[in-house]
C-alpha cells in the first residue's frame, strides 16, 4: 500500500506493508489470536514479528506512561515549572534505581500517589 501526506504543502511519500496473521498460538495464554501489522519495512519474518512487535509495543506504552506522569503546569514562571520538572525526574530517577525490576514505571506511580493519600 502506498500513501501520500501532505504537511505545510511537503509532499511526503512512503509505503507501508500489511501483514495479517491467523490463528497464532500462545503459549501463555494456550489460545490462539489473529495478528495485524502495518511496518515499513520491504520483507517480512513471520518467525519474528510478533516477538519483536510486543517488545516495541511495550516500549511505546513504557514512554506514554512515563510521560503522563509529567506533573502539568500553566506557570508562566520559570522556578515553578523547573521545581515540577526536577520532581519529575526524581520520581523516574527513584523508580529506575531501586524499583524498575519489580515493578512498571505505572504501578510505581500508582503506589505512590495511594501511599501519599493514605497518609493524609
Amino acid at each position: 500500500m502506498t500513501f501520500v501526506v501532505n504537511i505545510n504543502k511537503t509532499v511526503l511519500r512512503g509505503e507501508t506493508t500489511l501483514a495479517l496473521l491467523k490463528q497464532i498460538f500462545d503459549k501463555r495464554s494456550d489460545k490462539s489470536y489473529d495478528w495485524a501489522f502495518a511496518t515499513n519495512q520491504s520483507s517480512i519474518n513471520p518467525d519474528h514479528i510478533i516477538a519483536s512487535y510486543k517488545k516495541r509495543w511495550r516500549i511505546e506504552t513504557s514512554f506514554r506512561v512515563q510521560d503522563e506522569a509529567c506533573i502539568m503546569s500553566k506557570s508562566k514562571d520559570v522556578s515553578i515549572r523547573f521545581f515540577y520538572f526536577a520532581y519529575e525526574q526524581v520520581l523516574q530517577l527513584l523508580w529506575v534505581v531501586l524499583y524498575k525490576n519489580e515493578v512498571s514505571f505505572k504501578v510505581f506511580m500508582l503506589d505512590m500517589y495511594e501511599e501519599c493519600t493514605s497518609a493524609i
